[in-house]
């Protein structure tokens, strides 16, 4: 393609009074190309010199410096023929296949259908054809888009963000944040969690339910695994039993957008950005001391933006205040936990996303129901709960409650020093071991046994005690008779007799022993 530099030596040489053949000649370029400029020159500088009423004066001047280009609308690729473009078709719907089935990373890029077509097909094509093949079969189905408008307590988007804070000074990590945005008038709301799980995805929903005072009619999701069991074709999706689960309690209904489709649930997209720029890029706004910290503030924060004007004027607050008006009503808030059953393993444990958590030593093998919620777990066993942990987020993490192991502790008291119970247990039962039963673990275990009865700080008492007393013999049972005596001193009471009427009689009272005193007195002066 001739340069628009080539373009003005061909016109300068021309101007010159040099033939085209000697232009092409000096400048190394076909005749033919010499003449079609000088022809093109010729002419719109002809119509610029008379002033074609019909041609804009702009538009001329523009022609005879514009760079050269050539009119290639009409051309096809040679080589290309229909069983090509079939072939190259035949990949692009396999390739949207794989994303509606999870398998977005084992798409083929353009360079895979280029080498699939000349290496397995064995078509004659360059790569830079494949690739505009390619570009012009996805333009094919590019789509218009068709705006809503929504009813007052009709639809609501849901999505996940992540940000990244410190929390409790443990360095910056990743949390999840759910967010909800009403179509109508963009009221937003989102929470913390540590991490995208069932148990986050219903207690938010519960959350927000219960802060909206109802619950909206539709709500909408992307194909988020909490929410998606499985796909079922290209474009229907089984919802999870949580989803199912929040669906029929609440009486909403729901539906799934489709893939790489953002802009199906778009006020949620935006909010998502929105609401953690917002709220957490300011210098000192992205470190808490716990995440309930990090809650109120990220909950302050929405309030705060509901509270602005949009584009269009409206204030997010005072549409959400008239959408309350149409929810569904409101119920009690829903229980969102992970229900699952588990057999307690050797180390009287059971596992929950790869974390263990102790159970009571007699349940070794036994069936035991399992409440997973955000923060804690909970073990059932014939309907009575025996374990409470703290849900832990790391991996292969053990919780372990010693209060769980004493019976096997009493048979084995030489695995207590080294456990990872003892080492697990509280900071002032691990003080006591160490201090008092160092070196007598069996009395510890039923030191042990005496603490959680009474608790840590009796305990801790009585030992005072009888260090001052027995330093020699710090028994079971000494400590035991020494926190019931403590604890009798405390409950008996001093009973005072200082209220109004007590007073009064013991007034009248003193009154009558002067009285008989003086009339003592008196019958002994008389008889004298």
């Amino acid at each position: 393609m001739v340069t628009l530099k080539q373009k003005q030596r061909i016109i300068l040489k021309h101007l010159e009074g040099m033939s085209n053949r000697s232009i092409a000649r000096e400048l190394h370029m076909s005749k033919d190309t010499v003449n079609k400029y000088v022809v093109e020159y010729e002419k719109q500088k002809s119509e610029l010199l008379l002033i074609n009423p019909e041609a804009d004066q702009q538009e001329l001047i523009q022609a005879i410096v514009e760079k050269p280009k050539y009119n290639s609308d009409n051309r096809e690729p040679k080589r290309v023929t229909p069983e090509m473009i079939k072939a190259i078709d035949e990949c692009l719907e396999l390739n949207e296949w794989r994303r509606a089935n999870g398998m977005s990373k084992q798409q083929m890029k353009k360079i895979d259908i280029y080498e699939y077509l000349v290496n397995k097909k064995n078509f004659n094509i360059s790569y830079s054809t494949v690739k505009r093949l390619v570009k012009s079969i996805e333009d094919r189905h590019r789509e218009a888009f068709i705006r809503q408008e929504y009813d007052y307590g009709d639809v609501c988007e849901f999505d996940w963000g992540t940000v990244k804070l410190d929390i409790g000074s443990s360095g910056y990590e990743a949390y999840q944040m759910a967010v909800f945005s009403s179509a109508k008038g963009g009221y937003r709301y989102a929470m913390l969690f540590k991490a995208q799980d069932t148990p986050a995805f219903q207690q938010s929903h519960a959350e927000f339910f219960d802060h909206c005072k109802g619950n909206f009619k539709m709500m909408v999701y992307d194909n988020m695994r909490v929410a998606v069991k499985k796909f079922v074709g290209l474009h229907e999706k089984e919802p999870t039993k949580a989803l199912t689960e929040l669906s029929i309690y609440y009486g909403f209904n729901f539906r799934f957008t489709n893939i790489y489709r953002g802009n199906e649930k778009g006020h949620v997209e935006r909010s998502v950005e929105y609401v953690r720029r917002r709220v957490f890029s300011e210098p000192g706004c992205d470190s808490f001391y716990t995440l309930a910290d990090a809650n109120q503030f990220l909950a302050m924060g929405c309030m705060r933006l509901n509270s602005q004007p949009m584009s269009n004027g409206n204030i997010p607050l005072e549409v959400f205040q008239e959408e309350q008006k149409h929810l569904l009503p409101h119920l009690p808030k829903f229980e969102s936990c992970l229900y699952s059953e588990n057999r307690v393993d050797k180390y009287s444990t059971i596992m929950v996303s790869q974390n263990h958590y102790s159970v009571p030593d007699t349940l070794v093998g036994k069936m035991v129901s399992i409440k997973t919620f955000t923060n804690k777990i909970i073990v059932y066993h014939d309907n009575s709960i025996v374990a409470v942990h703290e849900r832990s987020y790391k991996l292969h993490d053990w919780k372990i409650d010693i209060h769980h192991y004493l019976r096997t502790l009493h048979k084995k008291p030489g695995a207590l020093h080294g456990s990872t119970a003892l080492l697990q247990a509280d900071t002032h039962i691990k003080y006591l071991y160490e201090h008092y039963y160092s070196g007598d673990a069996k009395t510890f275990l039923q030191v042990l046994e005496i603490i959680y009865e009474k608790g840590t700080d009796v305990v801790t008492e009585a030992l005072k005690k009888l260090e001052l007393l027995s330093p020699m013999d710090m028994s079971a049972d000494k400590v035991r008779v020494i926190c019931e005596h403590n604890q009798e001193k405390k409950n008996s009471i001093k009973v005072s007799y200082t209220d109004h009427l007590t007073e009064k009689s013991r007034n009248t009272l003193s009154a009558y022993d002067r009285l008989a005193a003086l009339q003592s007195g008196k019958l002994k002066k008389e008889a004298v």
